[in-house]
């Protein structure tokens, strides 16, 4: 009885583990969709691109290349801010906020 006691709390705790994990390693891309969608708001929306950048980063795991094509529309649309031109960088940031949620929802 004692081993099935000490089996049960030790998979529980396993299991428990792992769960613990997984919402650690999507704050960051819940993170970057706070930014991103500041930055369609934003009167200056470099700081809040910049931002959600770095989160992307943080995430570490490539979400089946979700992460990866939001970093990319990201620095698109960074580079978007500096020229000025608004309507493209709202695209690159609306697609950014696609592939983070499908990310997301991948990775659970």
């Amino acid at each position: 009885m004692k081993n099935l006691f000490a089996l049960l709390i030790v998979a529980l705790g396993f299991g428990w583990s792992l769960s613990a994990k997984d919402p650690t390693k999507r704050d960051h891309m819940r993170n970057a969709i706070g930014h991103l969608e500041a930055a369609q708001t934003a009167k200056e929306p470099l700081t809040s691109l910049q931002a959600a950048r770095r989160e992307l980063v943080k995430a570490k795991t490539n979400k089946e290349g979700q992460r990866k094509d939001a970093i990319e529309y990201v620095d698109e649309a960074i580079a978007l801010a500096r020229t000025g031109d608004s309507k493209a960088m709202q695209e690159k940031i609306t697609k950014a906020i696609s592939n983070v949620k499908s990310g997301i929802a991948r990775s659970k």
